[in-house]
Parts: structure tokens; sequence; C-alpha cells
């Protein structure tokens, strides 16, 4: 490929950048000042064979006719929104995009922004960083994910991917498609309205046309309602946003995950203050993994549990579906054979790249995540402590942190809860949350009625329903 003349319309991806530049002959757009790209392009029109663009920076029909010798459009997206076809039909233009291999990274985004949103994470981790959970006590009770149901706007790659990963949270799917798919256990609605009026969380996962221009309008978000909330992480222009805004300032929509905007990367300001929405700019596709696999291909986390008590198994479920290899250490195996089995942490440790901590806290699992199963873990590897804040040397997880020898950690816990080492508040590859693993109105509920039900049966003379001792 070393003849083709190919233009990068703007800096995308370091790994993409370099194998053009070994193997073609690379031109890059954004290294002329921009009142002089015209003249850049006629520069090297008769050089120019192949144009890449990126989701923000498309391909239009006054770039089309500047190259005469272009022959094909390679997207570094899936989105092919911004690439005028028509102009490319018309030259004879080949148009290529990247399917398939972004999907698990944007489903996955959705399912984050959905419970990041209901569980109000990044609210949470503000209240731990700001220090309000030793002021002011504990965090706010939140909602569930778990259970809830599910409607899915598009339901193609990532609209199947996204229902595959609700259905492992216990979630119903509906959803609406030009037409009725061949997933009997998914339920077909006509129309976006009688969806939105079916569901608790709305996922906007289809293509941008003019039939899908402002899709979700006033009329489907009112039908969402004051407890629904509303995951975007297709295209910004699928929304009507000063609608949204309303809904969202009124409370007539519960609340929002917004991964794309109509205006990028301007995000509207109305929204910065409000606690009911959770953004982020425009990152379905920006891992690590994905960047490079939208050039080649890579696979998916392997994650090791601690404990495969119900919590851990709870875990496994949910990370299957994800397409993630689980592992697991506990004193005895189980019998699970879907699951890898290690006879120590340290060894478990060294073949995950996402550590969760789901164990009883005992003086044998006190600090069973040590120095040794930190560097076990390594730079590129994240631990997750869901379990009890003893259960992690947090002086060692501190240092292992802020050294690089860890890659990141999500915390619920803490040794000395409420107070959280200072040293974590600053950084910025940790989430801190202030224990709020069973803080949703629904857990606590079912908590208390099993207190009374323990209190009635011990008064009536009957077996108790969670008798411990």
């Amino acid at each position: 490929m070393d003849s083709l003349g190919v233009l990068l319309v703007a800096p995308m991806n370091a790994y993409l950048e370099q194998e053009l530049d070994r193997r073609c002959r690379l031109f890059r757009l954004w290294e002329s000042p921009a009142d002089r790209r015209d003249d850049y392009l006629r520069a090297h029109a008769s050089s120019i064979r192949a144009v890449v663009p990126y989701a923000p920076h498309g391909v239009d029909a006054a770039m089309i006719d500047a190259l005469p010798s272009l022959e094909i459009v390679s997207s570094y997206s899936v989105g092919i929104d911004r690439v005028d076809l028509d102009a490319c039909r018309r030259r004879g233009v080949r148009v290529t995009n990247t399917p398939d291999v972004l999907t698990d990274d944007v489903a996955d985004l959705a399912v984050g922004l959905a419970i990041a949103a209901l569980r109000k994470i990044p609210q949470a981790d503000r209240y731990v960083r700001a220090g309000k959970w030793k002021s002011k006590g504990d965090f706010t009770l939140t909602t569930r994910f778990s259970g809830k149901r599910v409607g899915i706007l598009g339901l193609g790659r990532i609209g199947l991917a996204v229902a595959k990963r609700a259905e492992a949270f216990d979630c119903p799917i509906s959803y609406h498609s030009r037409s009725e798919k061949p997933f009997p256990k998914y339920k077909f609605y006509p129309n976006v309205v009688d969806l939105a009026a079916n569901c608790d969380v709305l996922v906007v996962a289809c293509s941008l046309n003019p039939e899908t221009h402002h899709i979700v309008n006033r009329k489907a978000i009112d039908a969402l309602g004051p407890e629904g909330v509303l995951i975007n992480i297709a295209r910004g222009a699928h929304v009507d946003e000063p609608e949204l805004i309303s809904a969202l300032l009124e409370k007539r929509l519960g609340g929002a995950g917004l991964d794309v905007f109509e205006d990028e990367p301007f995000a509207p300001e109305q929204l910065f203050e409000l606690d009911n929405v959770v953004l982020v700019p425009h990152v379905g596709s920006d891992t690590e993994e994905t960047c490079r696999a939208m050039a080649d291909l890579f696979s998916g986390k392997r994650v090791g549990i601690i404990g495969l008590g119900r919590i851990g198994l709870a875990v496994a479920k949910r990370v299957e579906a994800f397409d993630c290899p689980v592992n697991y250490y506990q004193r005895t195996k189980q019998d699970h054979p879907g699951y890898t089995y290690y006879p120590s942490v340290a060894e478990l440790a060294a073949s995950s790249d996402v550590l969760v901590v789901a164990c009883p806290l005992n003086e044998h699992t006190r600090h069973i995540v040590n120095r040794e199963v930190m560097e076990a873990l390594g730079p590129r590897g994240v631990l997750i402590n869901i379990g009890r804040g003893p259960h992690v040397d947090e002086t060692a997880m501190v240092a292992a942190l802020a050294d690089g020898r860890l890659g990141g950690a999500g915390l619920d816990v803490f040794e000395d809860e409420p107070n959280v080492p200072e040293a974590l508040l600053g950084m910025d590859n940790v989430v801190l949350v202030p224990h709020v693993g069973s803080a949703t109105h629904e857990t606590r509920t079912a908590m208390a009625d099993l207190v009374l039900g323990n209190l009635e049966a011990h008064v009536a003379g009957k077996p108790l329903l969670t008798q411990v001792v």
C-alpha cells in the first residue's frame, strides 16, 4: 500500500496514524492552518486516493469534488452520517466504516450510563471527594438498574448488545425499530412514544437519518416520565435537546445519561449543574481496545472474583453478558465449570484484568488484597472493592495507585469509614463512592421487610426467615 495516498482529516488514534504512515503515503490535513486547507487539498489532490474521516470530522461534497483521484472513504467510525454518501455514489467513491468492533464498548457504556444515572455514581464520587461523607453522613438512597424495564430504540448490532447486557441484570427488554425483528422474547412497539411509555430506561441506539432526527421529542420524553431515564449513545441529533433540557429542569424526566450532543463539543450549559444527569464527551468507543480494534481486532477483559458466593455469582452473571471470561478464588473449588478456579489470590490477580472483591470479611480475608496481589494485577489492572474496606491493604493500594503499579480502582468501601485516604481524593484513576452498594430504595425496603418478617416469625413462634444463630 505504500503508493496509496491517504488523507487523515484529524488526529484520531496514534496507532492508526502510525500504521498509515508506515504503510501508505500519509497526508495530515490538520497540519495545514484552517484558512489554508483548500490550498493544501489542491496541492495534493492528484496524490490523495483515500480519505480517513472520524465521526466529528466528516467528508462533504466540497472535499470530494476537490479530490479527483479519490477512490475510497474509509471512516474511522461506525457512523457515516457526516459522509456525503450521495456525492460518493455520484463519483463512484467506495465508503467503509468500522462496525462490530466498537459494538461492545458502546453497549458497555450504555449500561454504565444507566447505572451511573440511576445510582448517581458521579455525584457519590464528588460527595466523597468533597468530604461530605464525614461532615453530612450517608449519601442519599438511589434506585437500582437491575430489574428495570429497558426500551431500546434501534435493535441493530449495538441495540442487541445492550439488550444482552441488560438481560443479565434481569431487565425485561422492549424495542422499537422500523420493522419487527425475530426476537420473540423482546417486545416490539410500533412507535417510540408507546415504547417510552412502557419502559423505565430508554436507550437510543439507532442510526441517524432524516427519519430518526429528533425521534426522541417532547411526546416521547413525557411518555418516559418523571421516573424514567434517557440514555443516548448514538448521535446527539436523535434527541430534541431543548425539550430534553426543559424536561430535566421541570422534573418531567427523571434523569439522563448522555454521551452525545447536538452541537459537539458544546454540551448545553444548563445541564452542568443538574444532579439528575451524567455527561460524558462522546467516548462510547474511546477505549484503548476499540481505538486499536477499529484498525485491527482485540478482545475483552478477564474478570477475577474473590468469593463466589451470592454477590460474586451475581457479578459473574453480569460480566459474562459483557463477554468477559470469569476467574475466581475461594477457599474451596466450586461447581461452576464455566469459571476458572485459582488456588491463590495472587494467581487469580495475575490472570485478571479486573479484580473484584466480593467475599465476607473474617480473619482469613483481612488484607487478602495485599501488595503481592496488587503487583500481580499490575499497572493495567483495576481493583474493585464492594466487600469490606479491610479486605484491602489500603496503604499498599494508595502507594500502588500513586506509583502506577496498579492501573485503577473503584471503591465503595474503606478501612476507616467515613474517613477516606486523602491521597485518593485527587487521583483521576479511581472512582470513590460512600458505601452505597446496597443503598437503593428497593434493597433497603427489602431489608426492612426481612427485619419485620423475622420479628413477626419470632413472636408467632415460627421459623425465622434468615436465622444466623
